[in-house]
């Protein structure tokens, strides 16, 4: 059992490191007396750790990785489960006597669940807990991923495929306090680099993996079983490697509750029981986590980047779609007539698109963060982050013209590839970029703000699955895909406003308690 020393708690950020709306990560050869730094010597510790075994900040780097790439394949798993069912629809509607289009609404709900689902369960993160949040959501999806496979009719599916988006979404939601908790200050960006190659390129794994199944299996079903599998893996990564992460720094070090590191007294921290133990002193009320969610909305220049991020990420969904449709229908009926195998081979695009976008991201960020902190005395700011959105929405916007003009035109399918690679490759850029400048800009509410993120990438897409197909055979897809293109090119306006006005909003209208 680890000592427990009688000082007050360690201050996550002493005083003399705060400026008016950034702070010091540097030291610039500054004597800056009982701050903790790096081990270059130069780069501050924040938030500063305290002395305690039991803090994540001061676990190993593989105990934290551990953690990282655990909660990654969670949010993989969310989106690769719901994406995947865009390959299954000719198939069931084919035993269900329906329109590709009518099944695929199963889809679409699903997608909404996912988006609300995070409105419930980042806020039980703070009166609850980290890890049993994430595991009892994991656990019951798994439930109604079976219930989808074993589905004997459409309602049924419809059904269990929206409970199941409810439920595991969750780690895409909450999977940004996990690194918050873990990660100090100047590590995040890459920590969450790293989350998003996974988060991001999941809808098209999905698909990818499903389509060769139905190519080769010429049936849907196995492609849910091979989602509760995946499901069911990530069960077995939660019990290996989740602990609770959360740790209330406000609290004296010699008030800290013990945390024991036996197996059993983990689980009992992966089952919630110990953060039940504790929780009248150590968590927030159910009121506050609630209050601390909805008080996202009160920062102005947080808002502005969701806004942004709305508008561009809801055609990813729309691309989707379009694709999975549109190639697999005949050539005779104005498709390009795919087979399951060969898309499953063409969404190789996308998931390449993200790894580049992130061997390109990662230390484009960097730079970014270090060129700024050298020019103004060792002080970082959040809207430095948002200089990478500029370059990812052009990408997205011109990915966006290709495709509708190949689409329209019947091009050869490299058009799309280029297309849609492109589109992918803002769409990294700009989700790390959003999601570094609101943990950056409120690190008090890491699960607060990822739960936002989330609602707005699911809530301006969900919608699209309705009108995506009609609207482009209507207008033609060159149009379809140009308003989409002027869309995402307007969105960049309130990028703008948020780097120009964004320091003083900020400091204006103060942190998330």
């Amino acid at each position: 059992m680890e000592q427990l020393h009688r000082e007050p708690t360690v201050l996550p950020l002493p005083k003399i490191l705060e400026t008016e709306a950034g702070v010091l990560l540097d030291t610039a050869g500054a004597d800056l007396e009982g701050i903790k730094l790096a081990q270059d010597g130069h780069t501050v510790l924040l938030p500063q750790p305290t002395d305690l075994d039991s803090d994540p900040l001061n676990w190993s780097y593989k105990r934290k990785y551990a953690v990282l790439y655990t909660c990654a394949f969670g949010a993989l798993c969310a989106d690769f489960t719901s994406a995947s069912g865009t390959a299954t629809i000719f198939a069931q509607a084919a035993e269900w006597h329906m329109t590709p289009d009518h099944v695929n609404y199963s889809g679409n709900l699903n997608v909404l669940m996912m988006g609300l689902g995070g409105l419930l369960w980042v806020p039980m993160t703070r009166f609850w807990g980290r890890a049993p949040v994430l595991f009892w959501t994991t656990f019951i999806g798994f439930l109604f991923s079976i219930g989808s496979a074993v589905a004997e009719d459409f309602d049924s599916f419809y059904a269990m495929r929206a409970l199941m988006g409810w439920f595991i979404t969750a780690a895409q939601t909450i999977s940004i306090a996990f690194i918050k908790d873990c990660f100090f200050f100047h590590e995040r960006t890459r920590a969450v680099g790293l989350w998003s190659t996974l988060y991001i390129s999941s809808p098209y794994i999905g698909p990818c993996f499903a389509n060769f199944m139905v190519g080769a299996l010429g049936t849907w079903r196995p492609v849910f079983w091979m989602n509760t599998g995946i499901i069911g893996l990530q069960l077995i990564l939660i019990f290996l490697f989740i602990d609770e992460t959360w740790f209330n720094r406000a609290i004296p070090s010699a008030d800290q509750p013990v945390r024991p590191q036996s197996t059993k007294d983990r689980l009992s921290r992966i089952l919630g029981v110990w953060q039940i133990k504790v929780h009248r002193e150590y968590f927030d009320t159910v009121w506050a986590s609630y209050k601390s969610f909805a008080a996202v909305l009160t920062k102005p220049a947080l808002v502005l980047v969701l806004i942004s991020y709305l508008m561009i990420f809801a055609w990813a969904i729309g691309i989707n779609i379009t694709t999975a449709i549109l190639f697999a229908t005949p050539e005779f009926a104005g498709g390009y007539g795919y087979s399951s195998t060969s898309l499953g081979y063409l969404y190789f695009t996308p998931i390449v698109a993200v790894f580049i976008g992130e061997a390109f991201g990662q230390p484009f960020n960097a730079w970014t963060a270090r060129r700024y902190i050298k020019r103004h005395g060792g002080v970082f700011e959040s809207e430095c982050r948002l200089w990478t959105i500029y370059i990812a929405d052009a990408a997205i916007a011109g990915g966006l013209i290709l495709v509708g003009m190949t689409l329209h035109h019947h091009l050869s399918v490299a058009g799309i590839i280029m297309g849609w690679g492109m589109h992918l490759f803002g769409i990294m850029l700009n989700s790390v970029a959003v999601t570094a400048y609101a943990l950056d800009s409120y690190p008090t509410a890491p699960a607060e703000v990822g739960g936002w993120i989330q609602f707005m990438r699911v809530i301006g897409g969900f919608s699209v699955g309705y009108f995506q197909q009609p609207w482009g055979l209507r207008v033609g897809y060159d149009v379809s895909f140009g308003t989409q293109a002027a869309i995402v090119a307007a969105s960049v306006f309130f990028v703008l406003a948020a780097h120009r006005y964004g320091h003083r909003l900020r400091a204006k209208y103060g942190p998330i308690h």
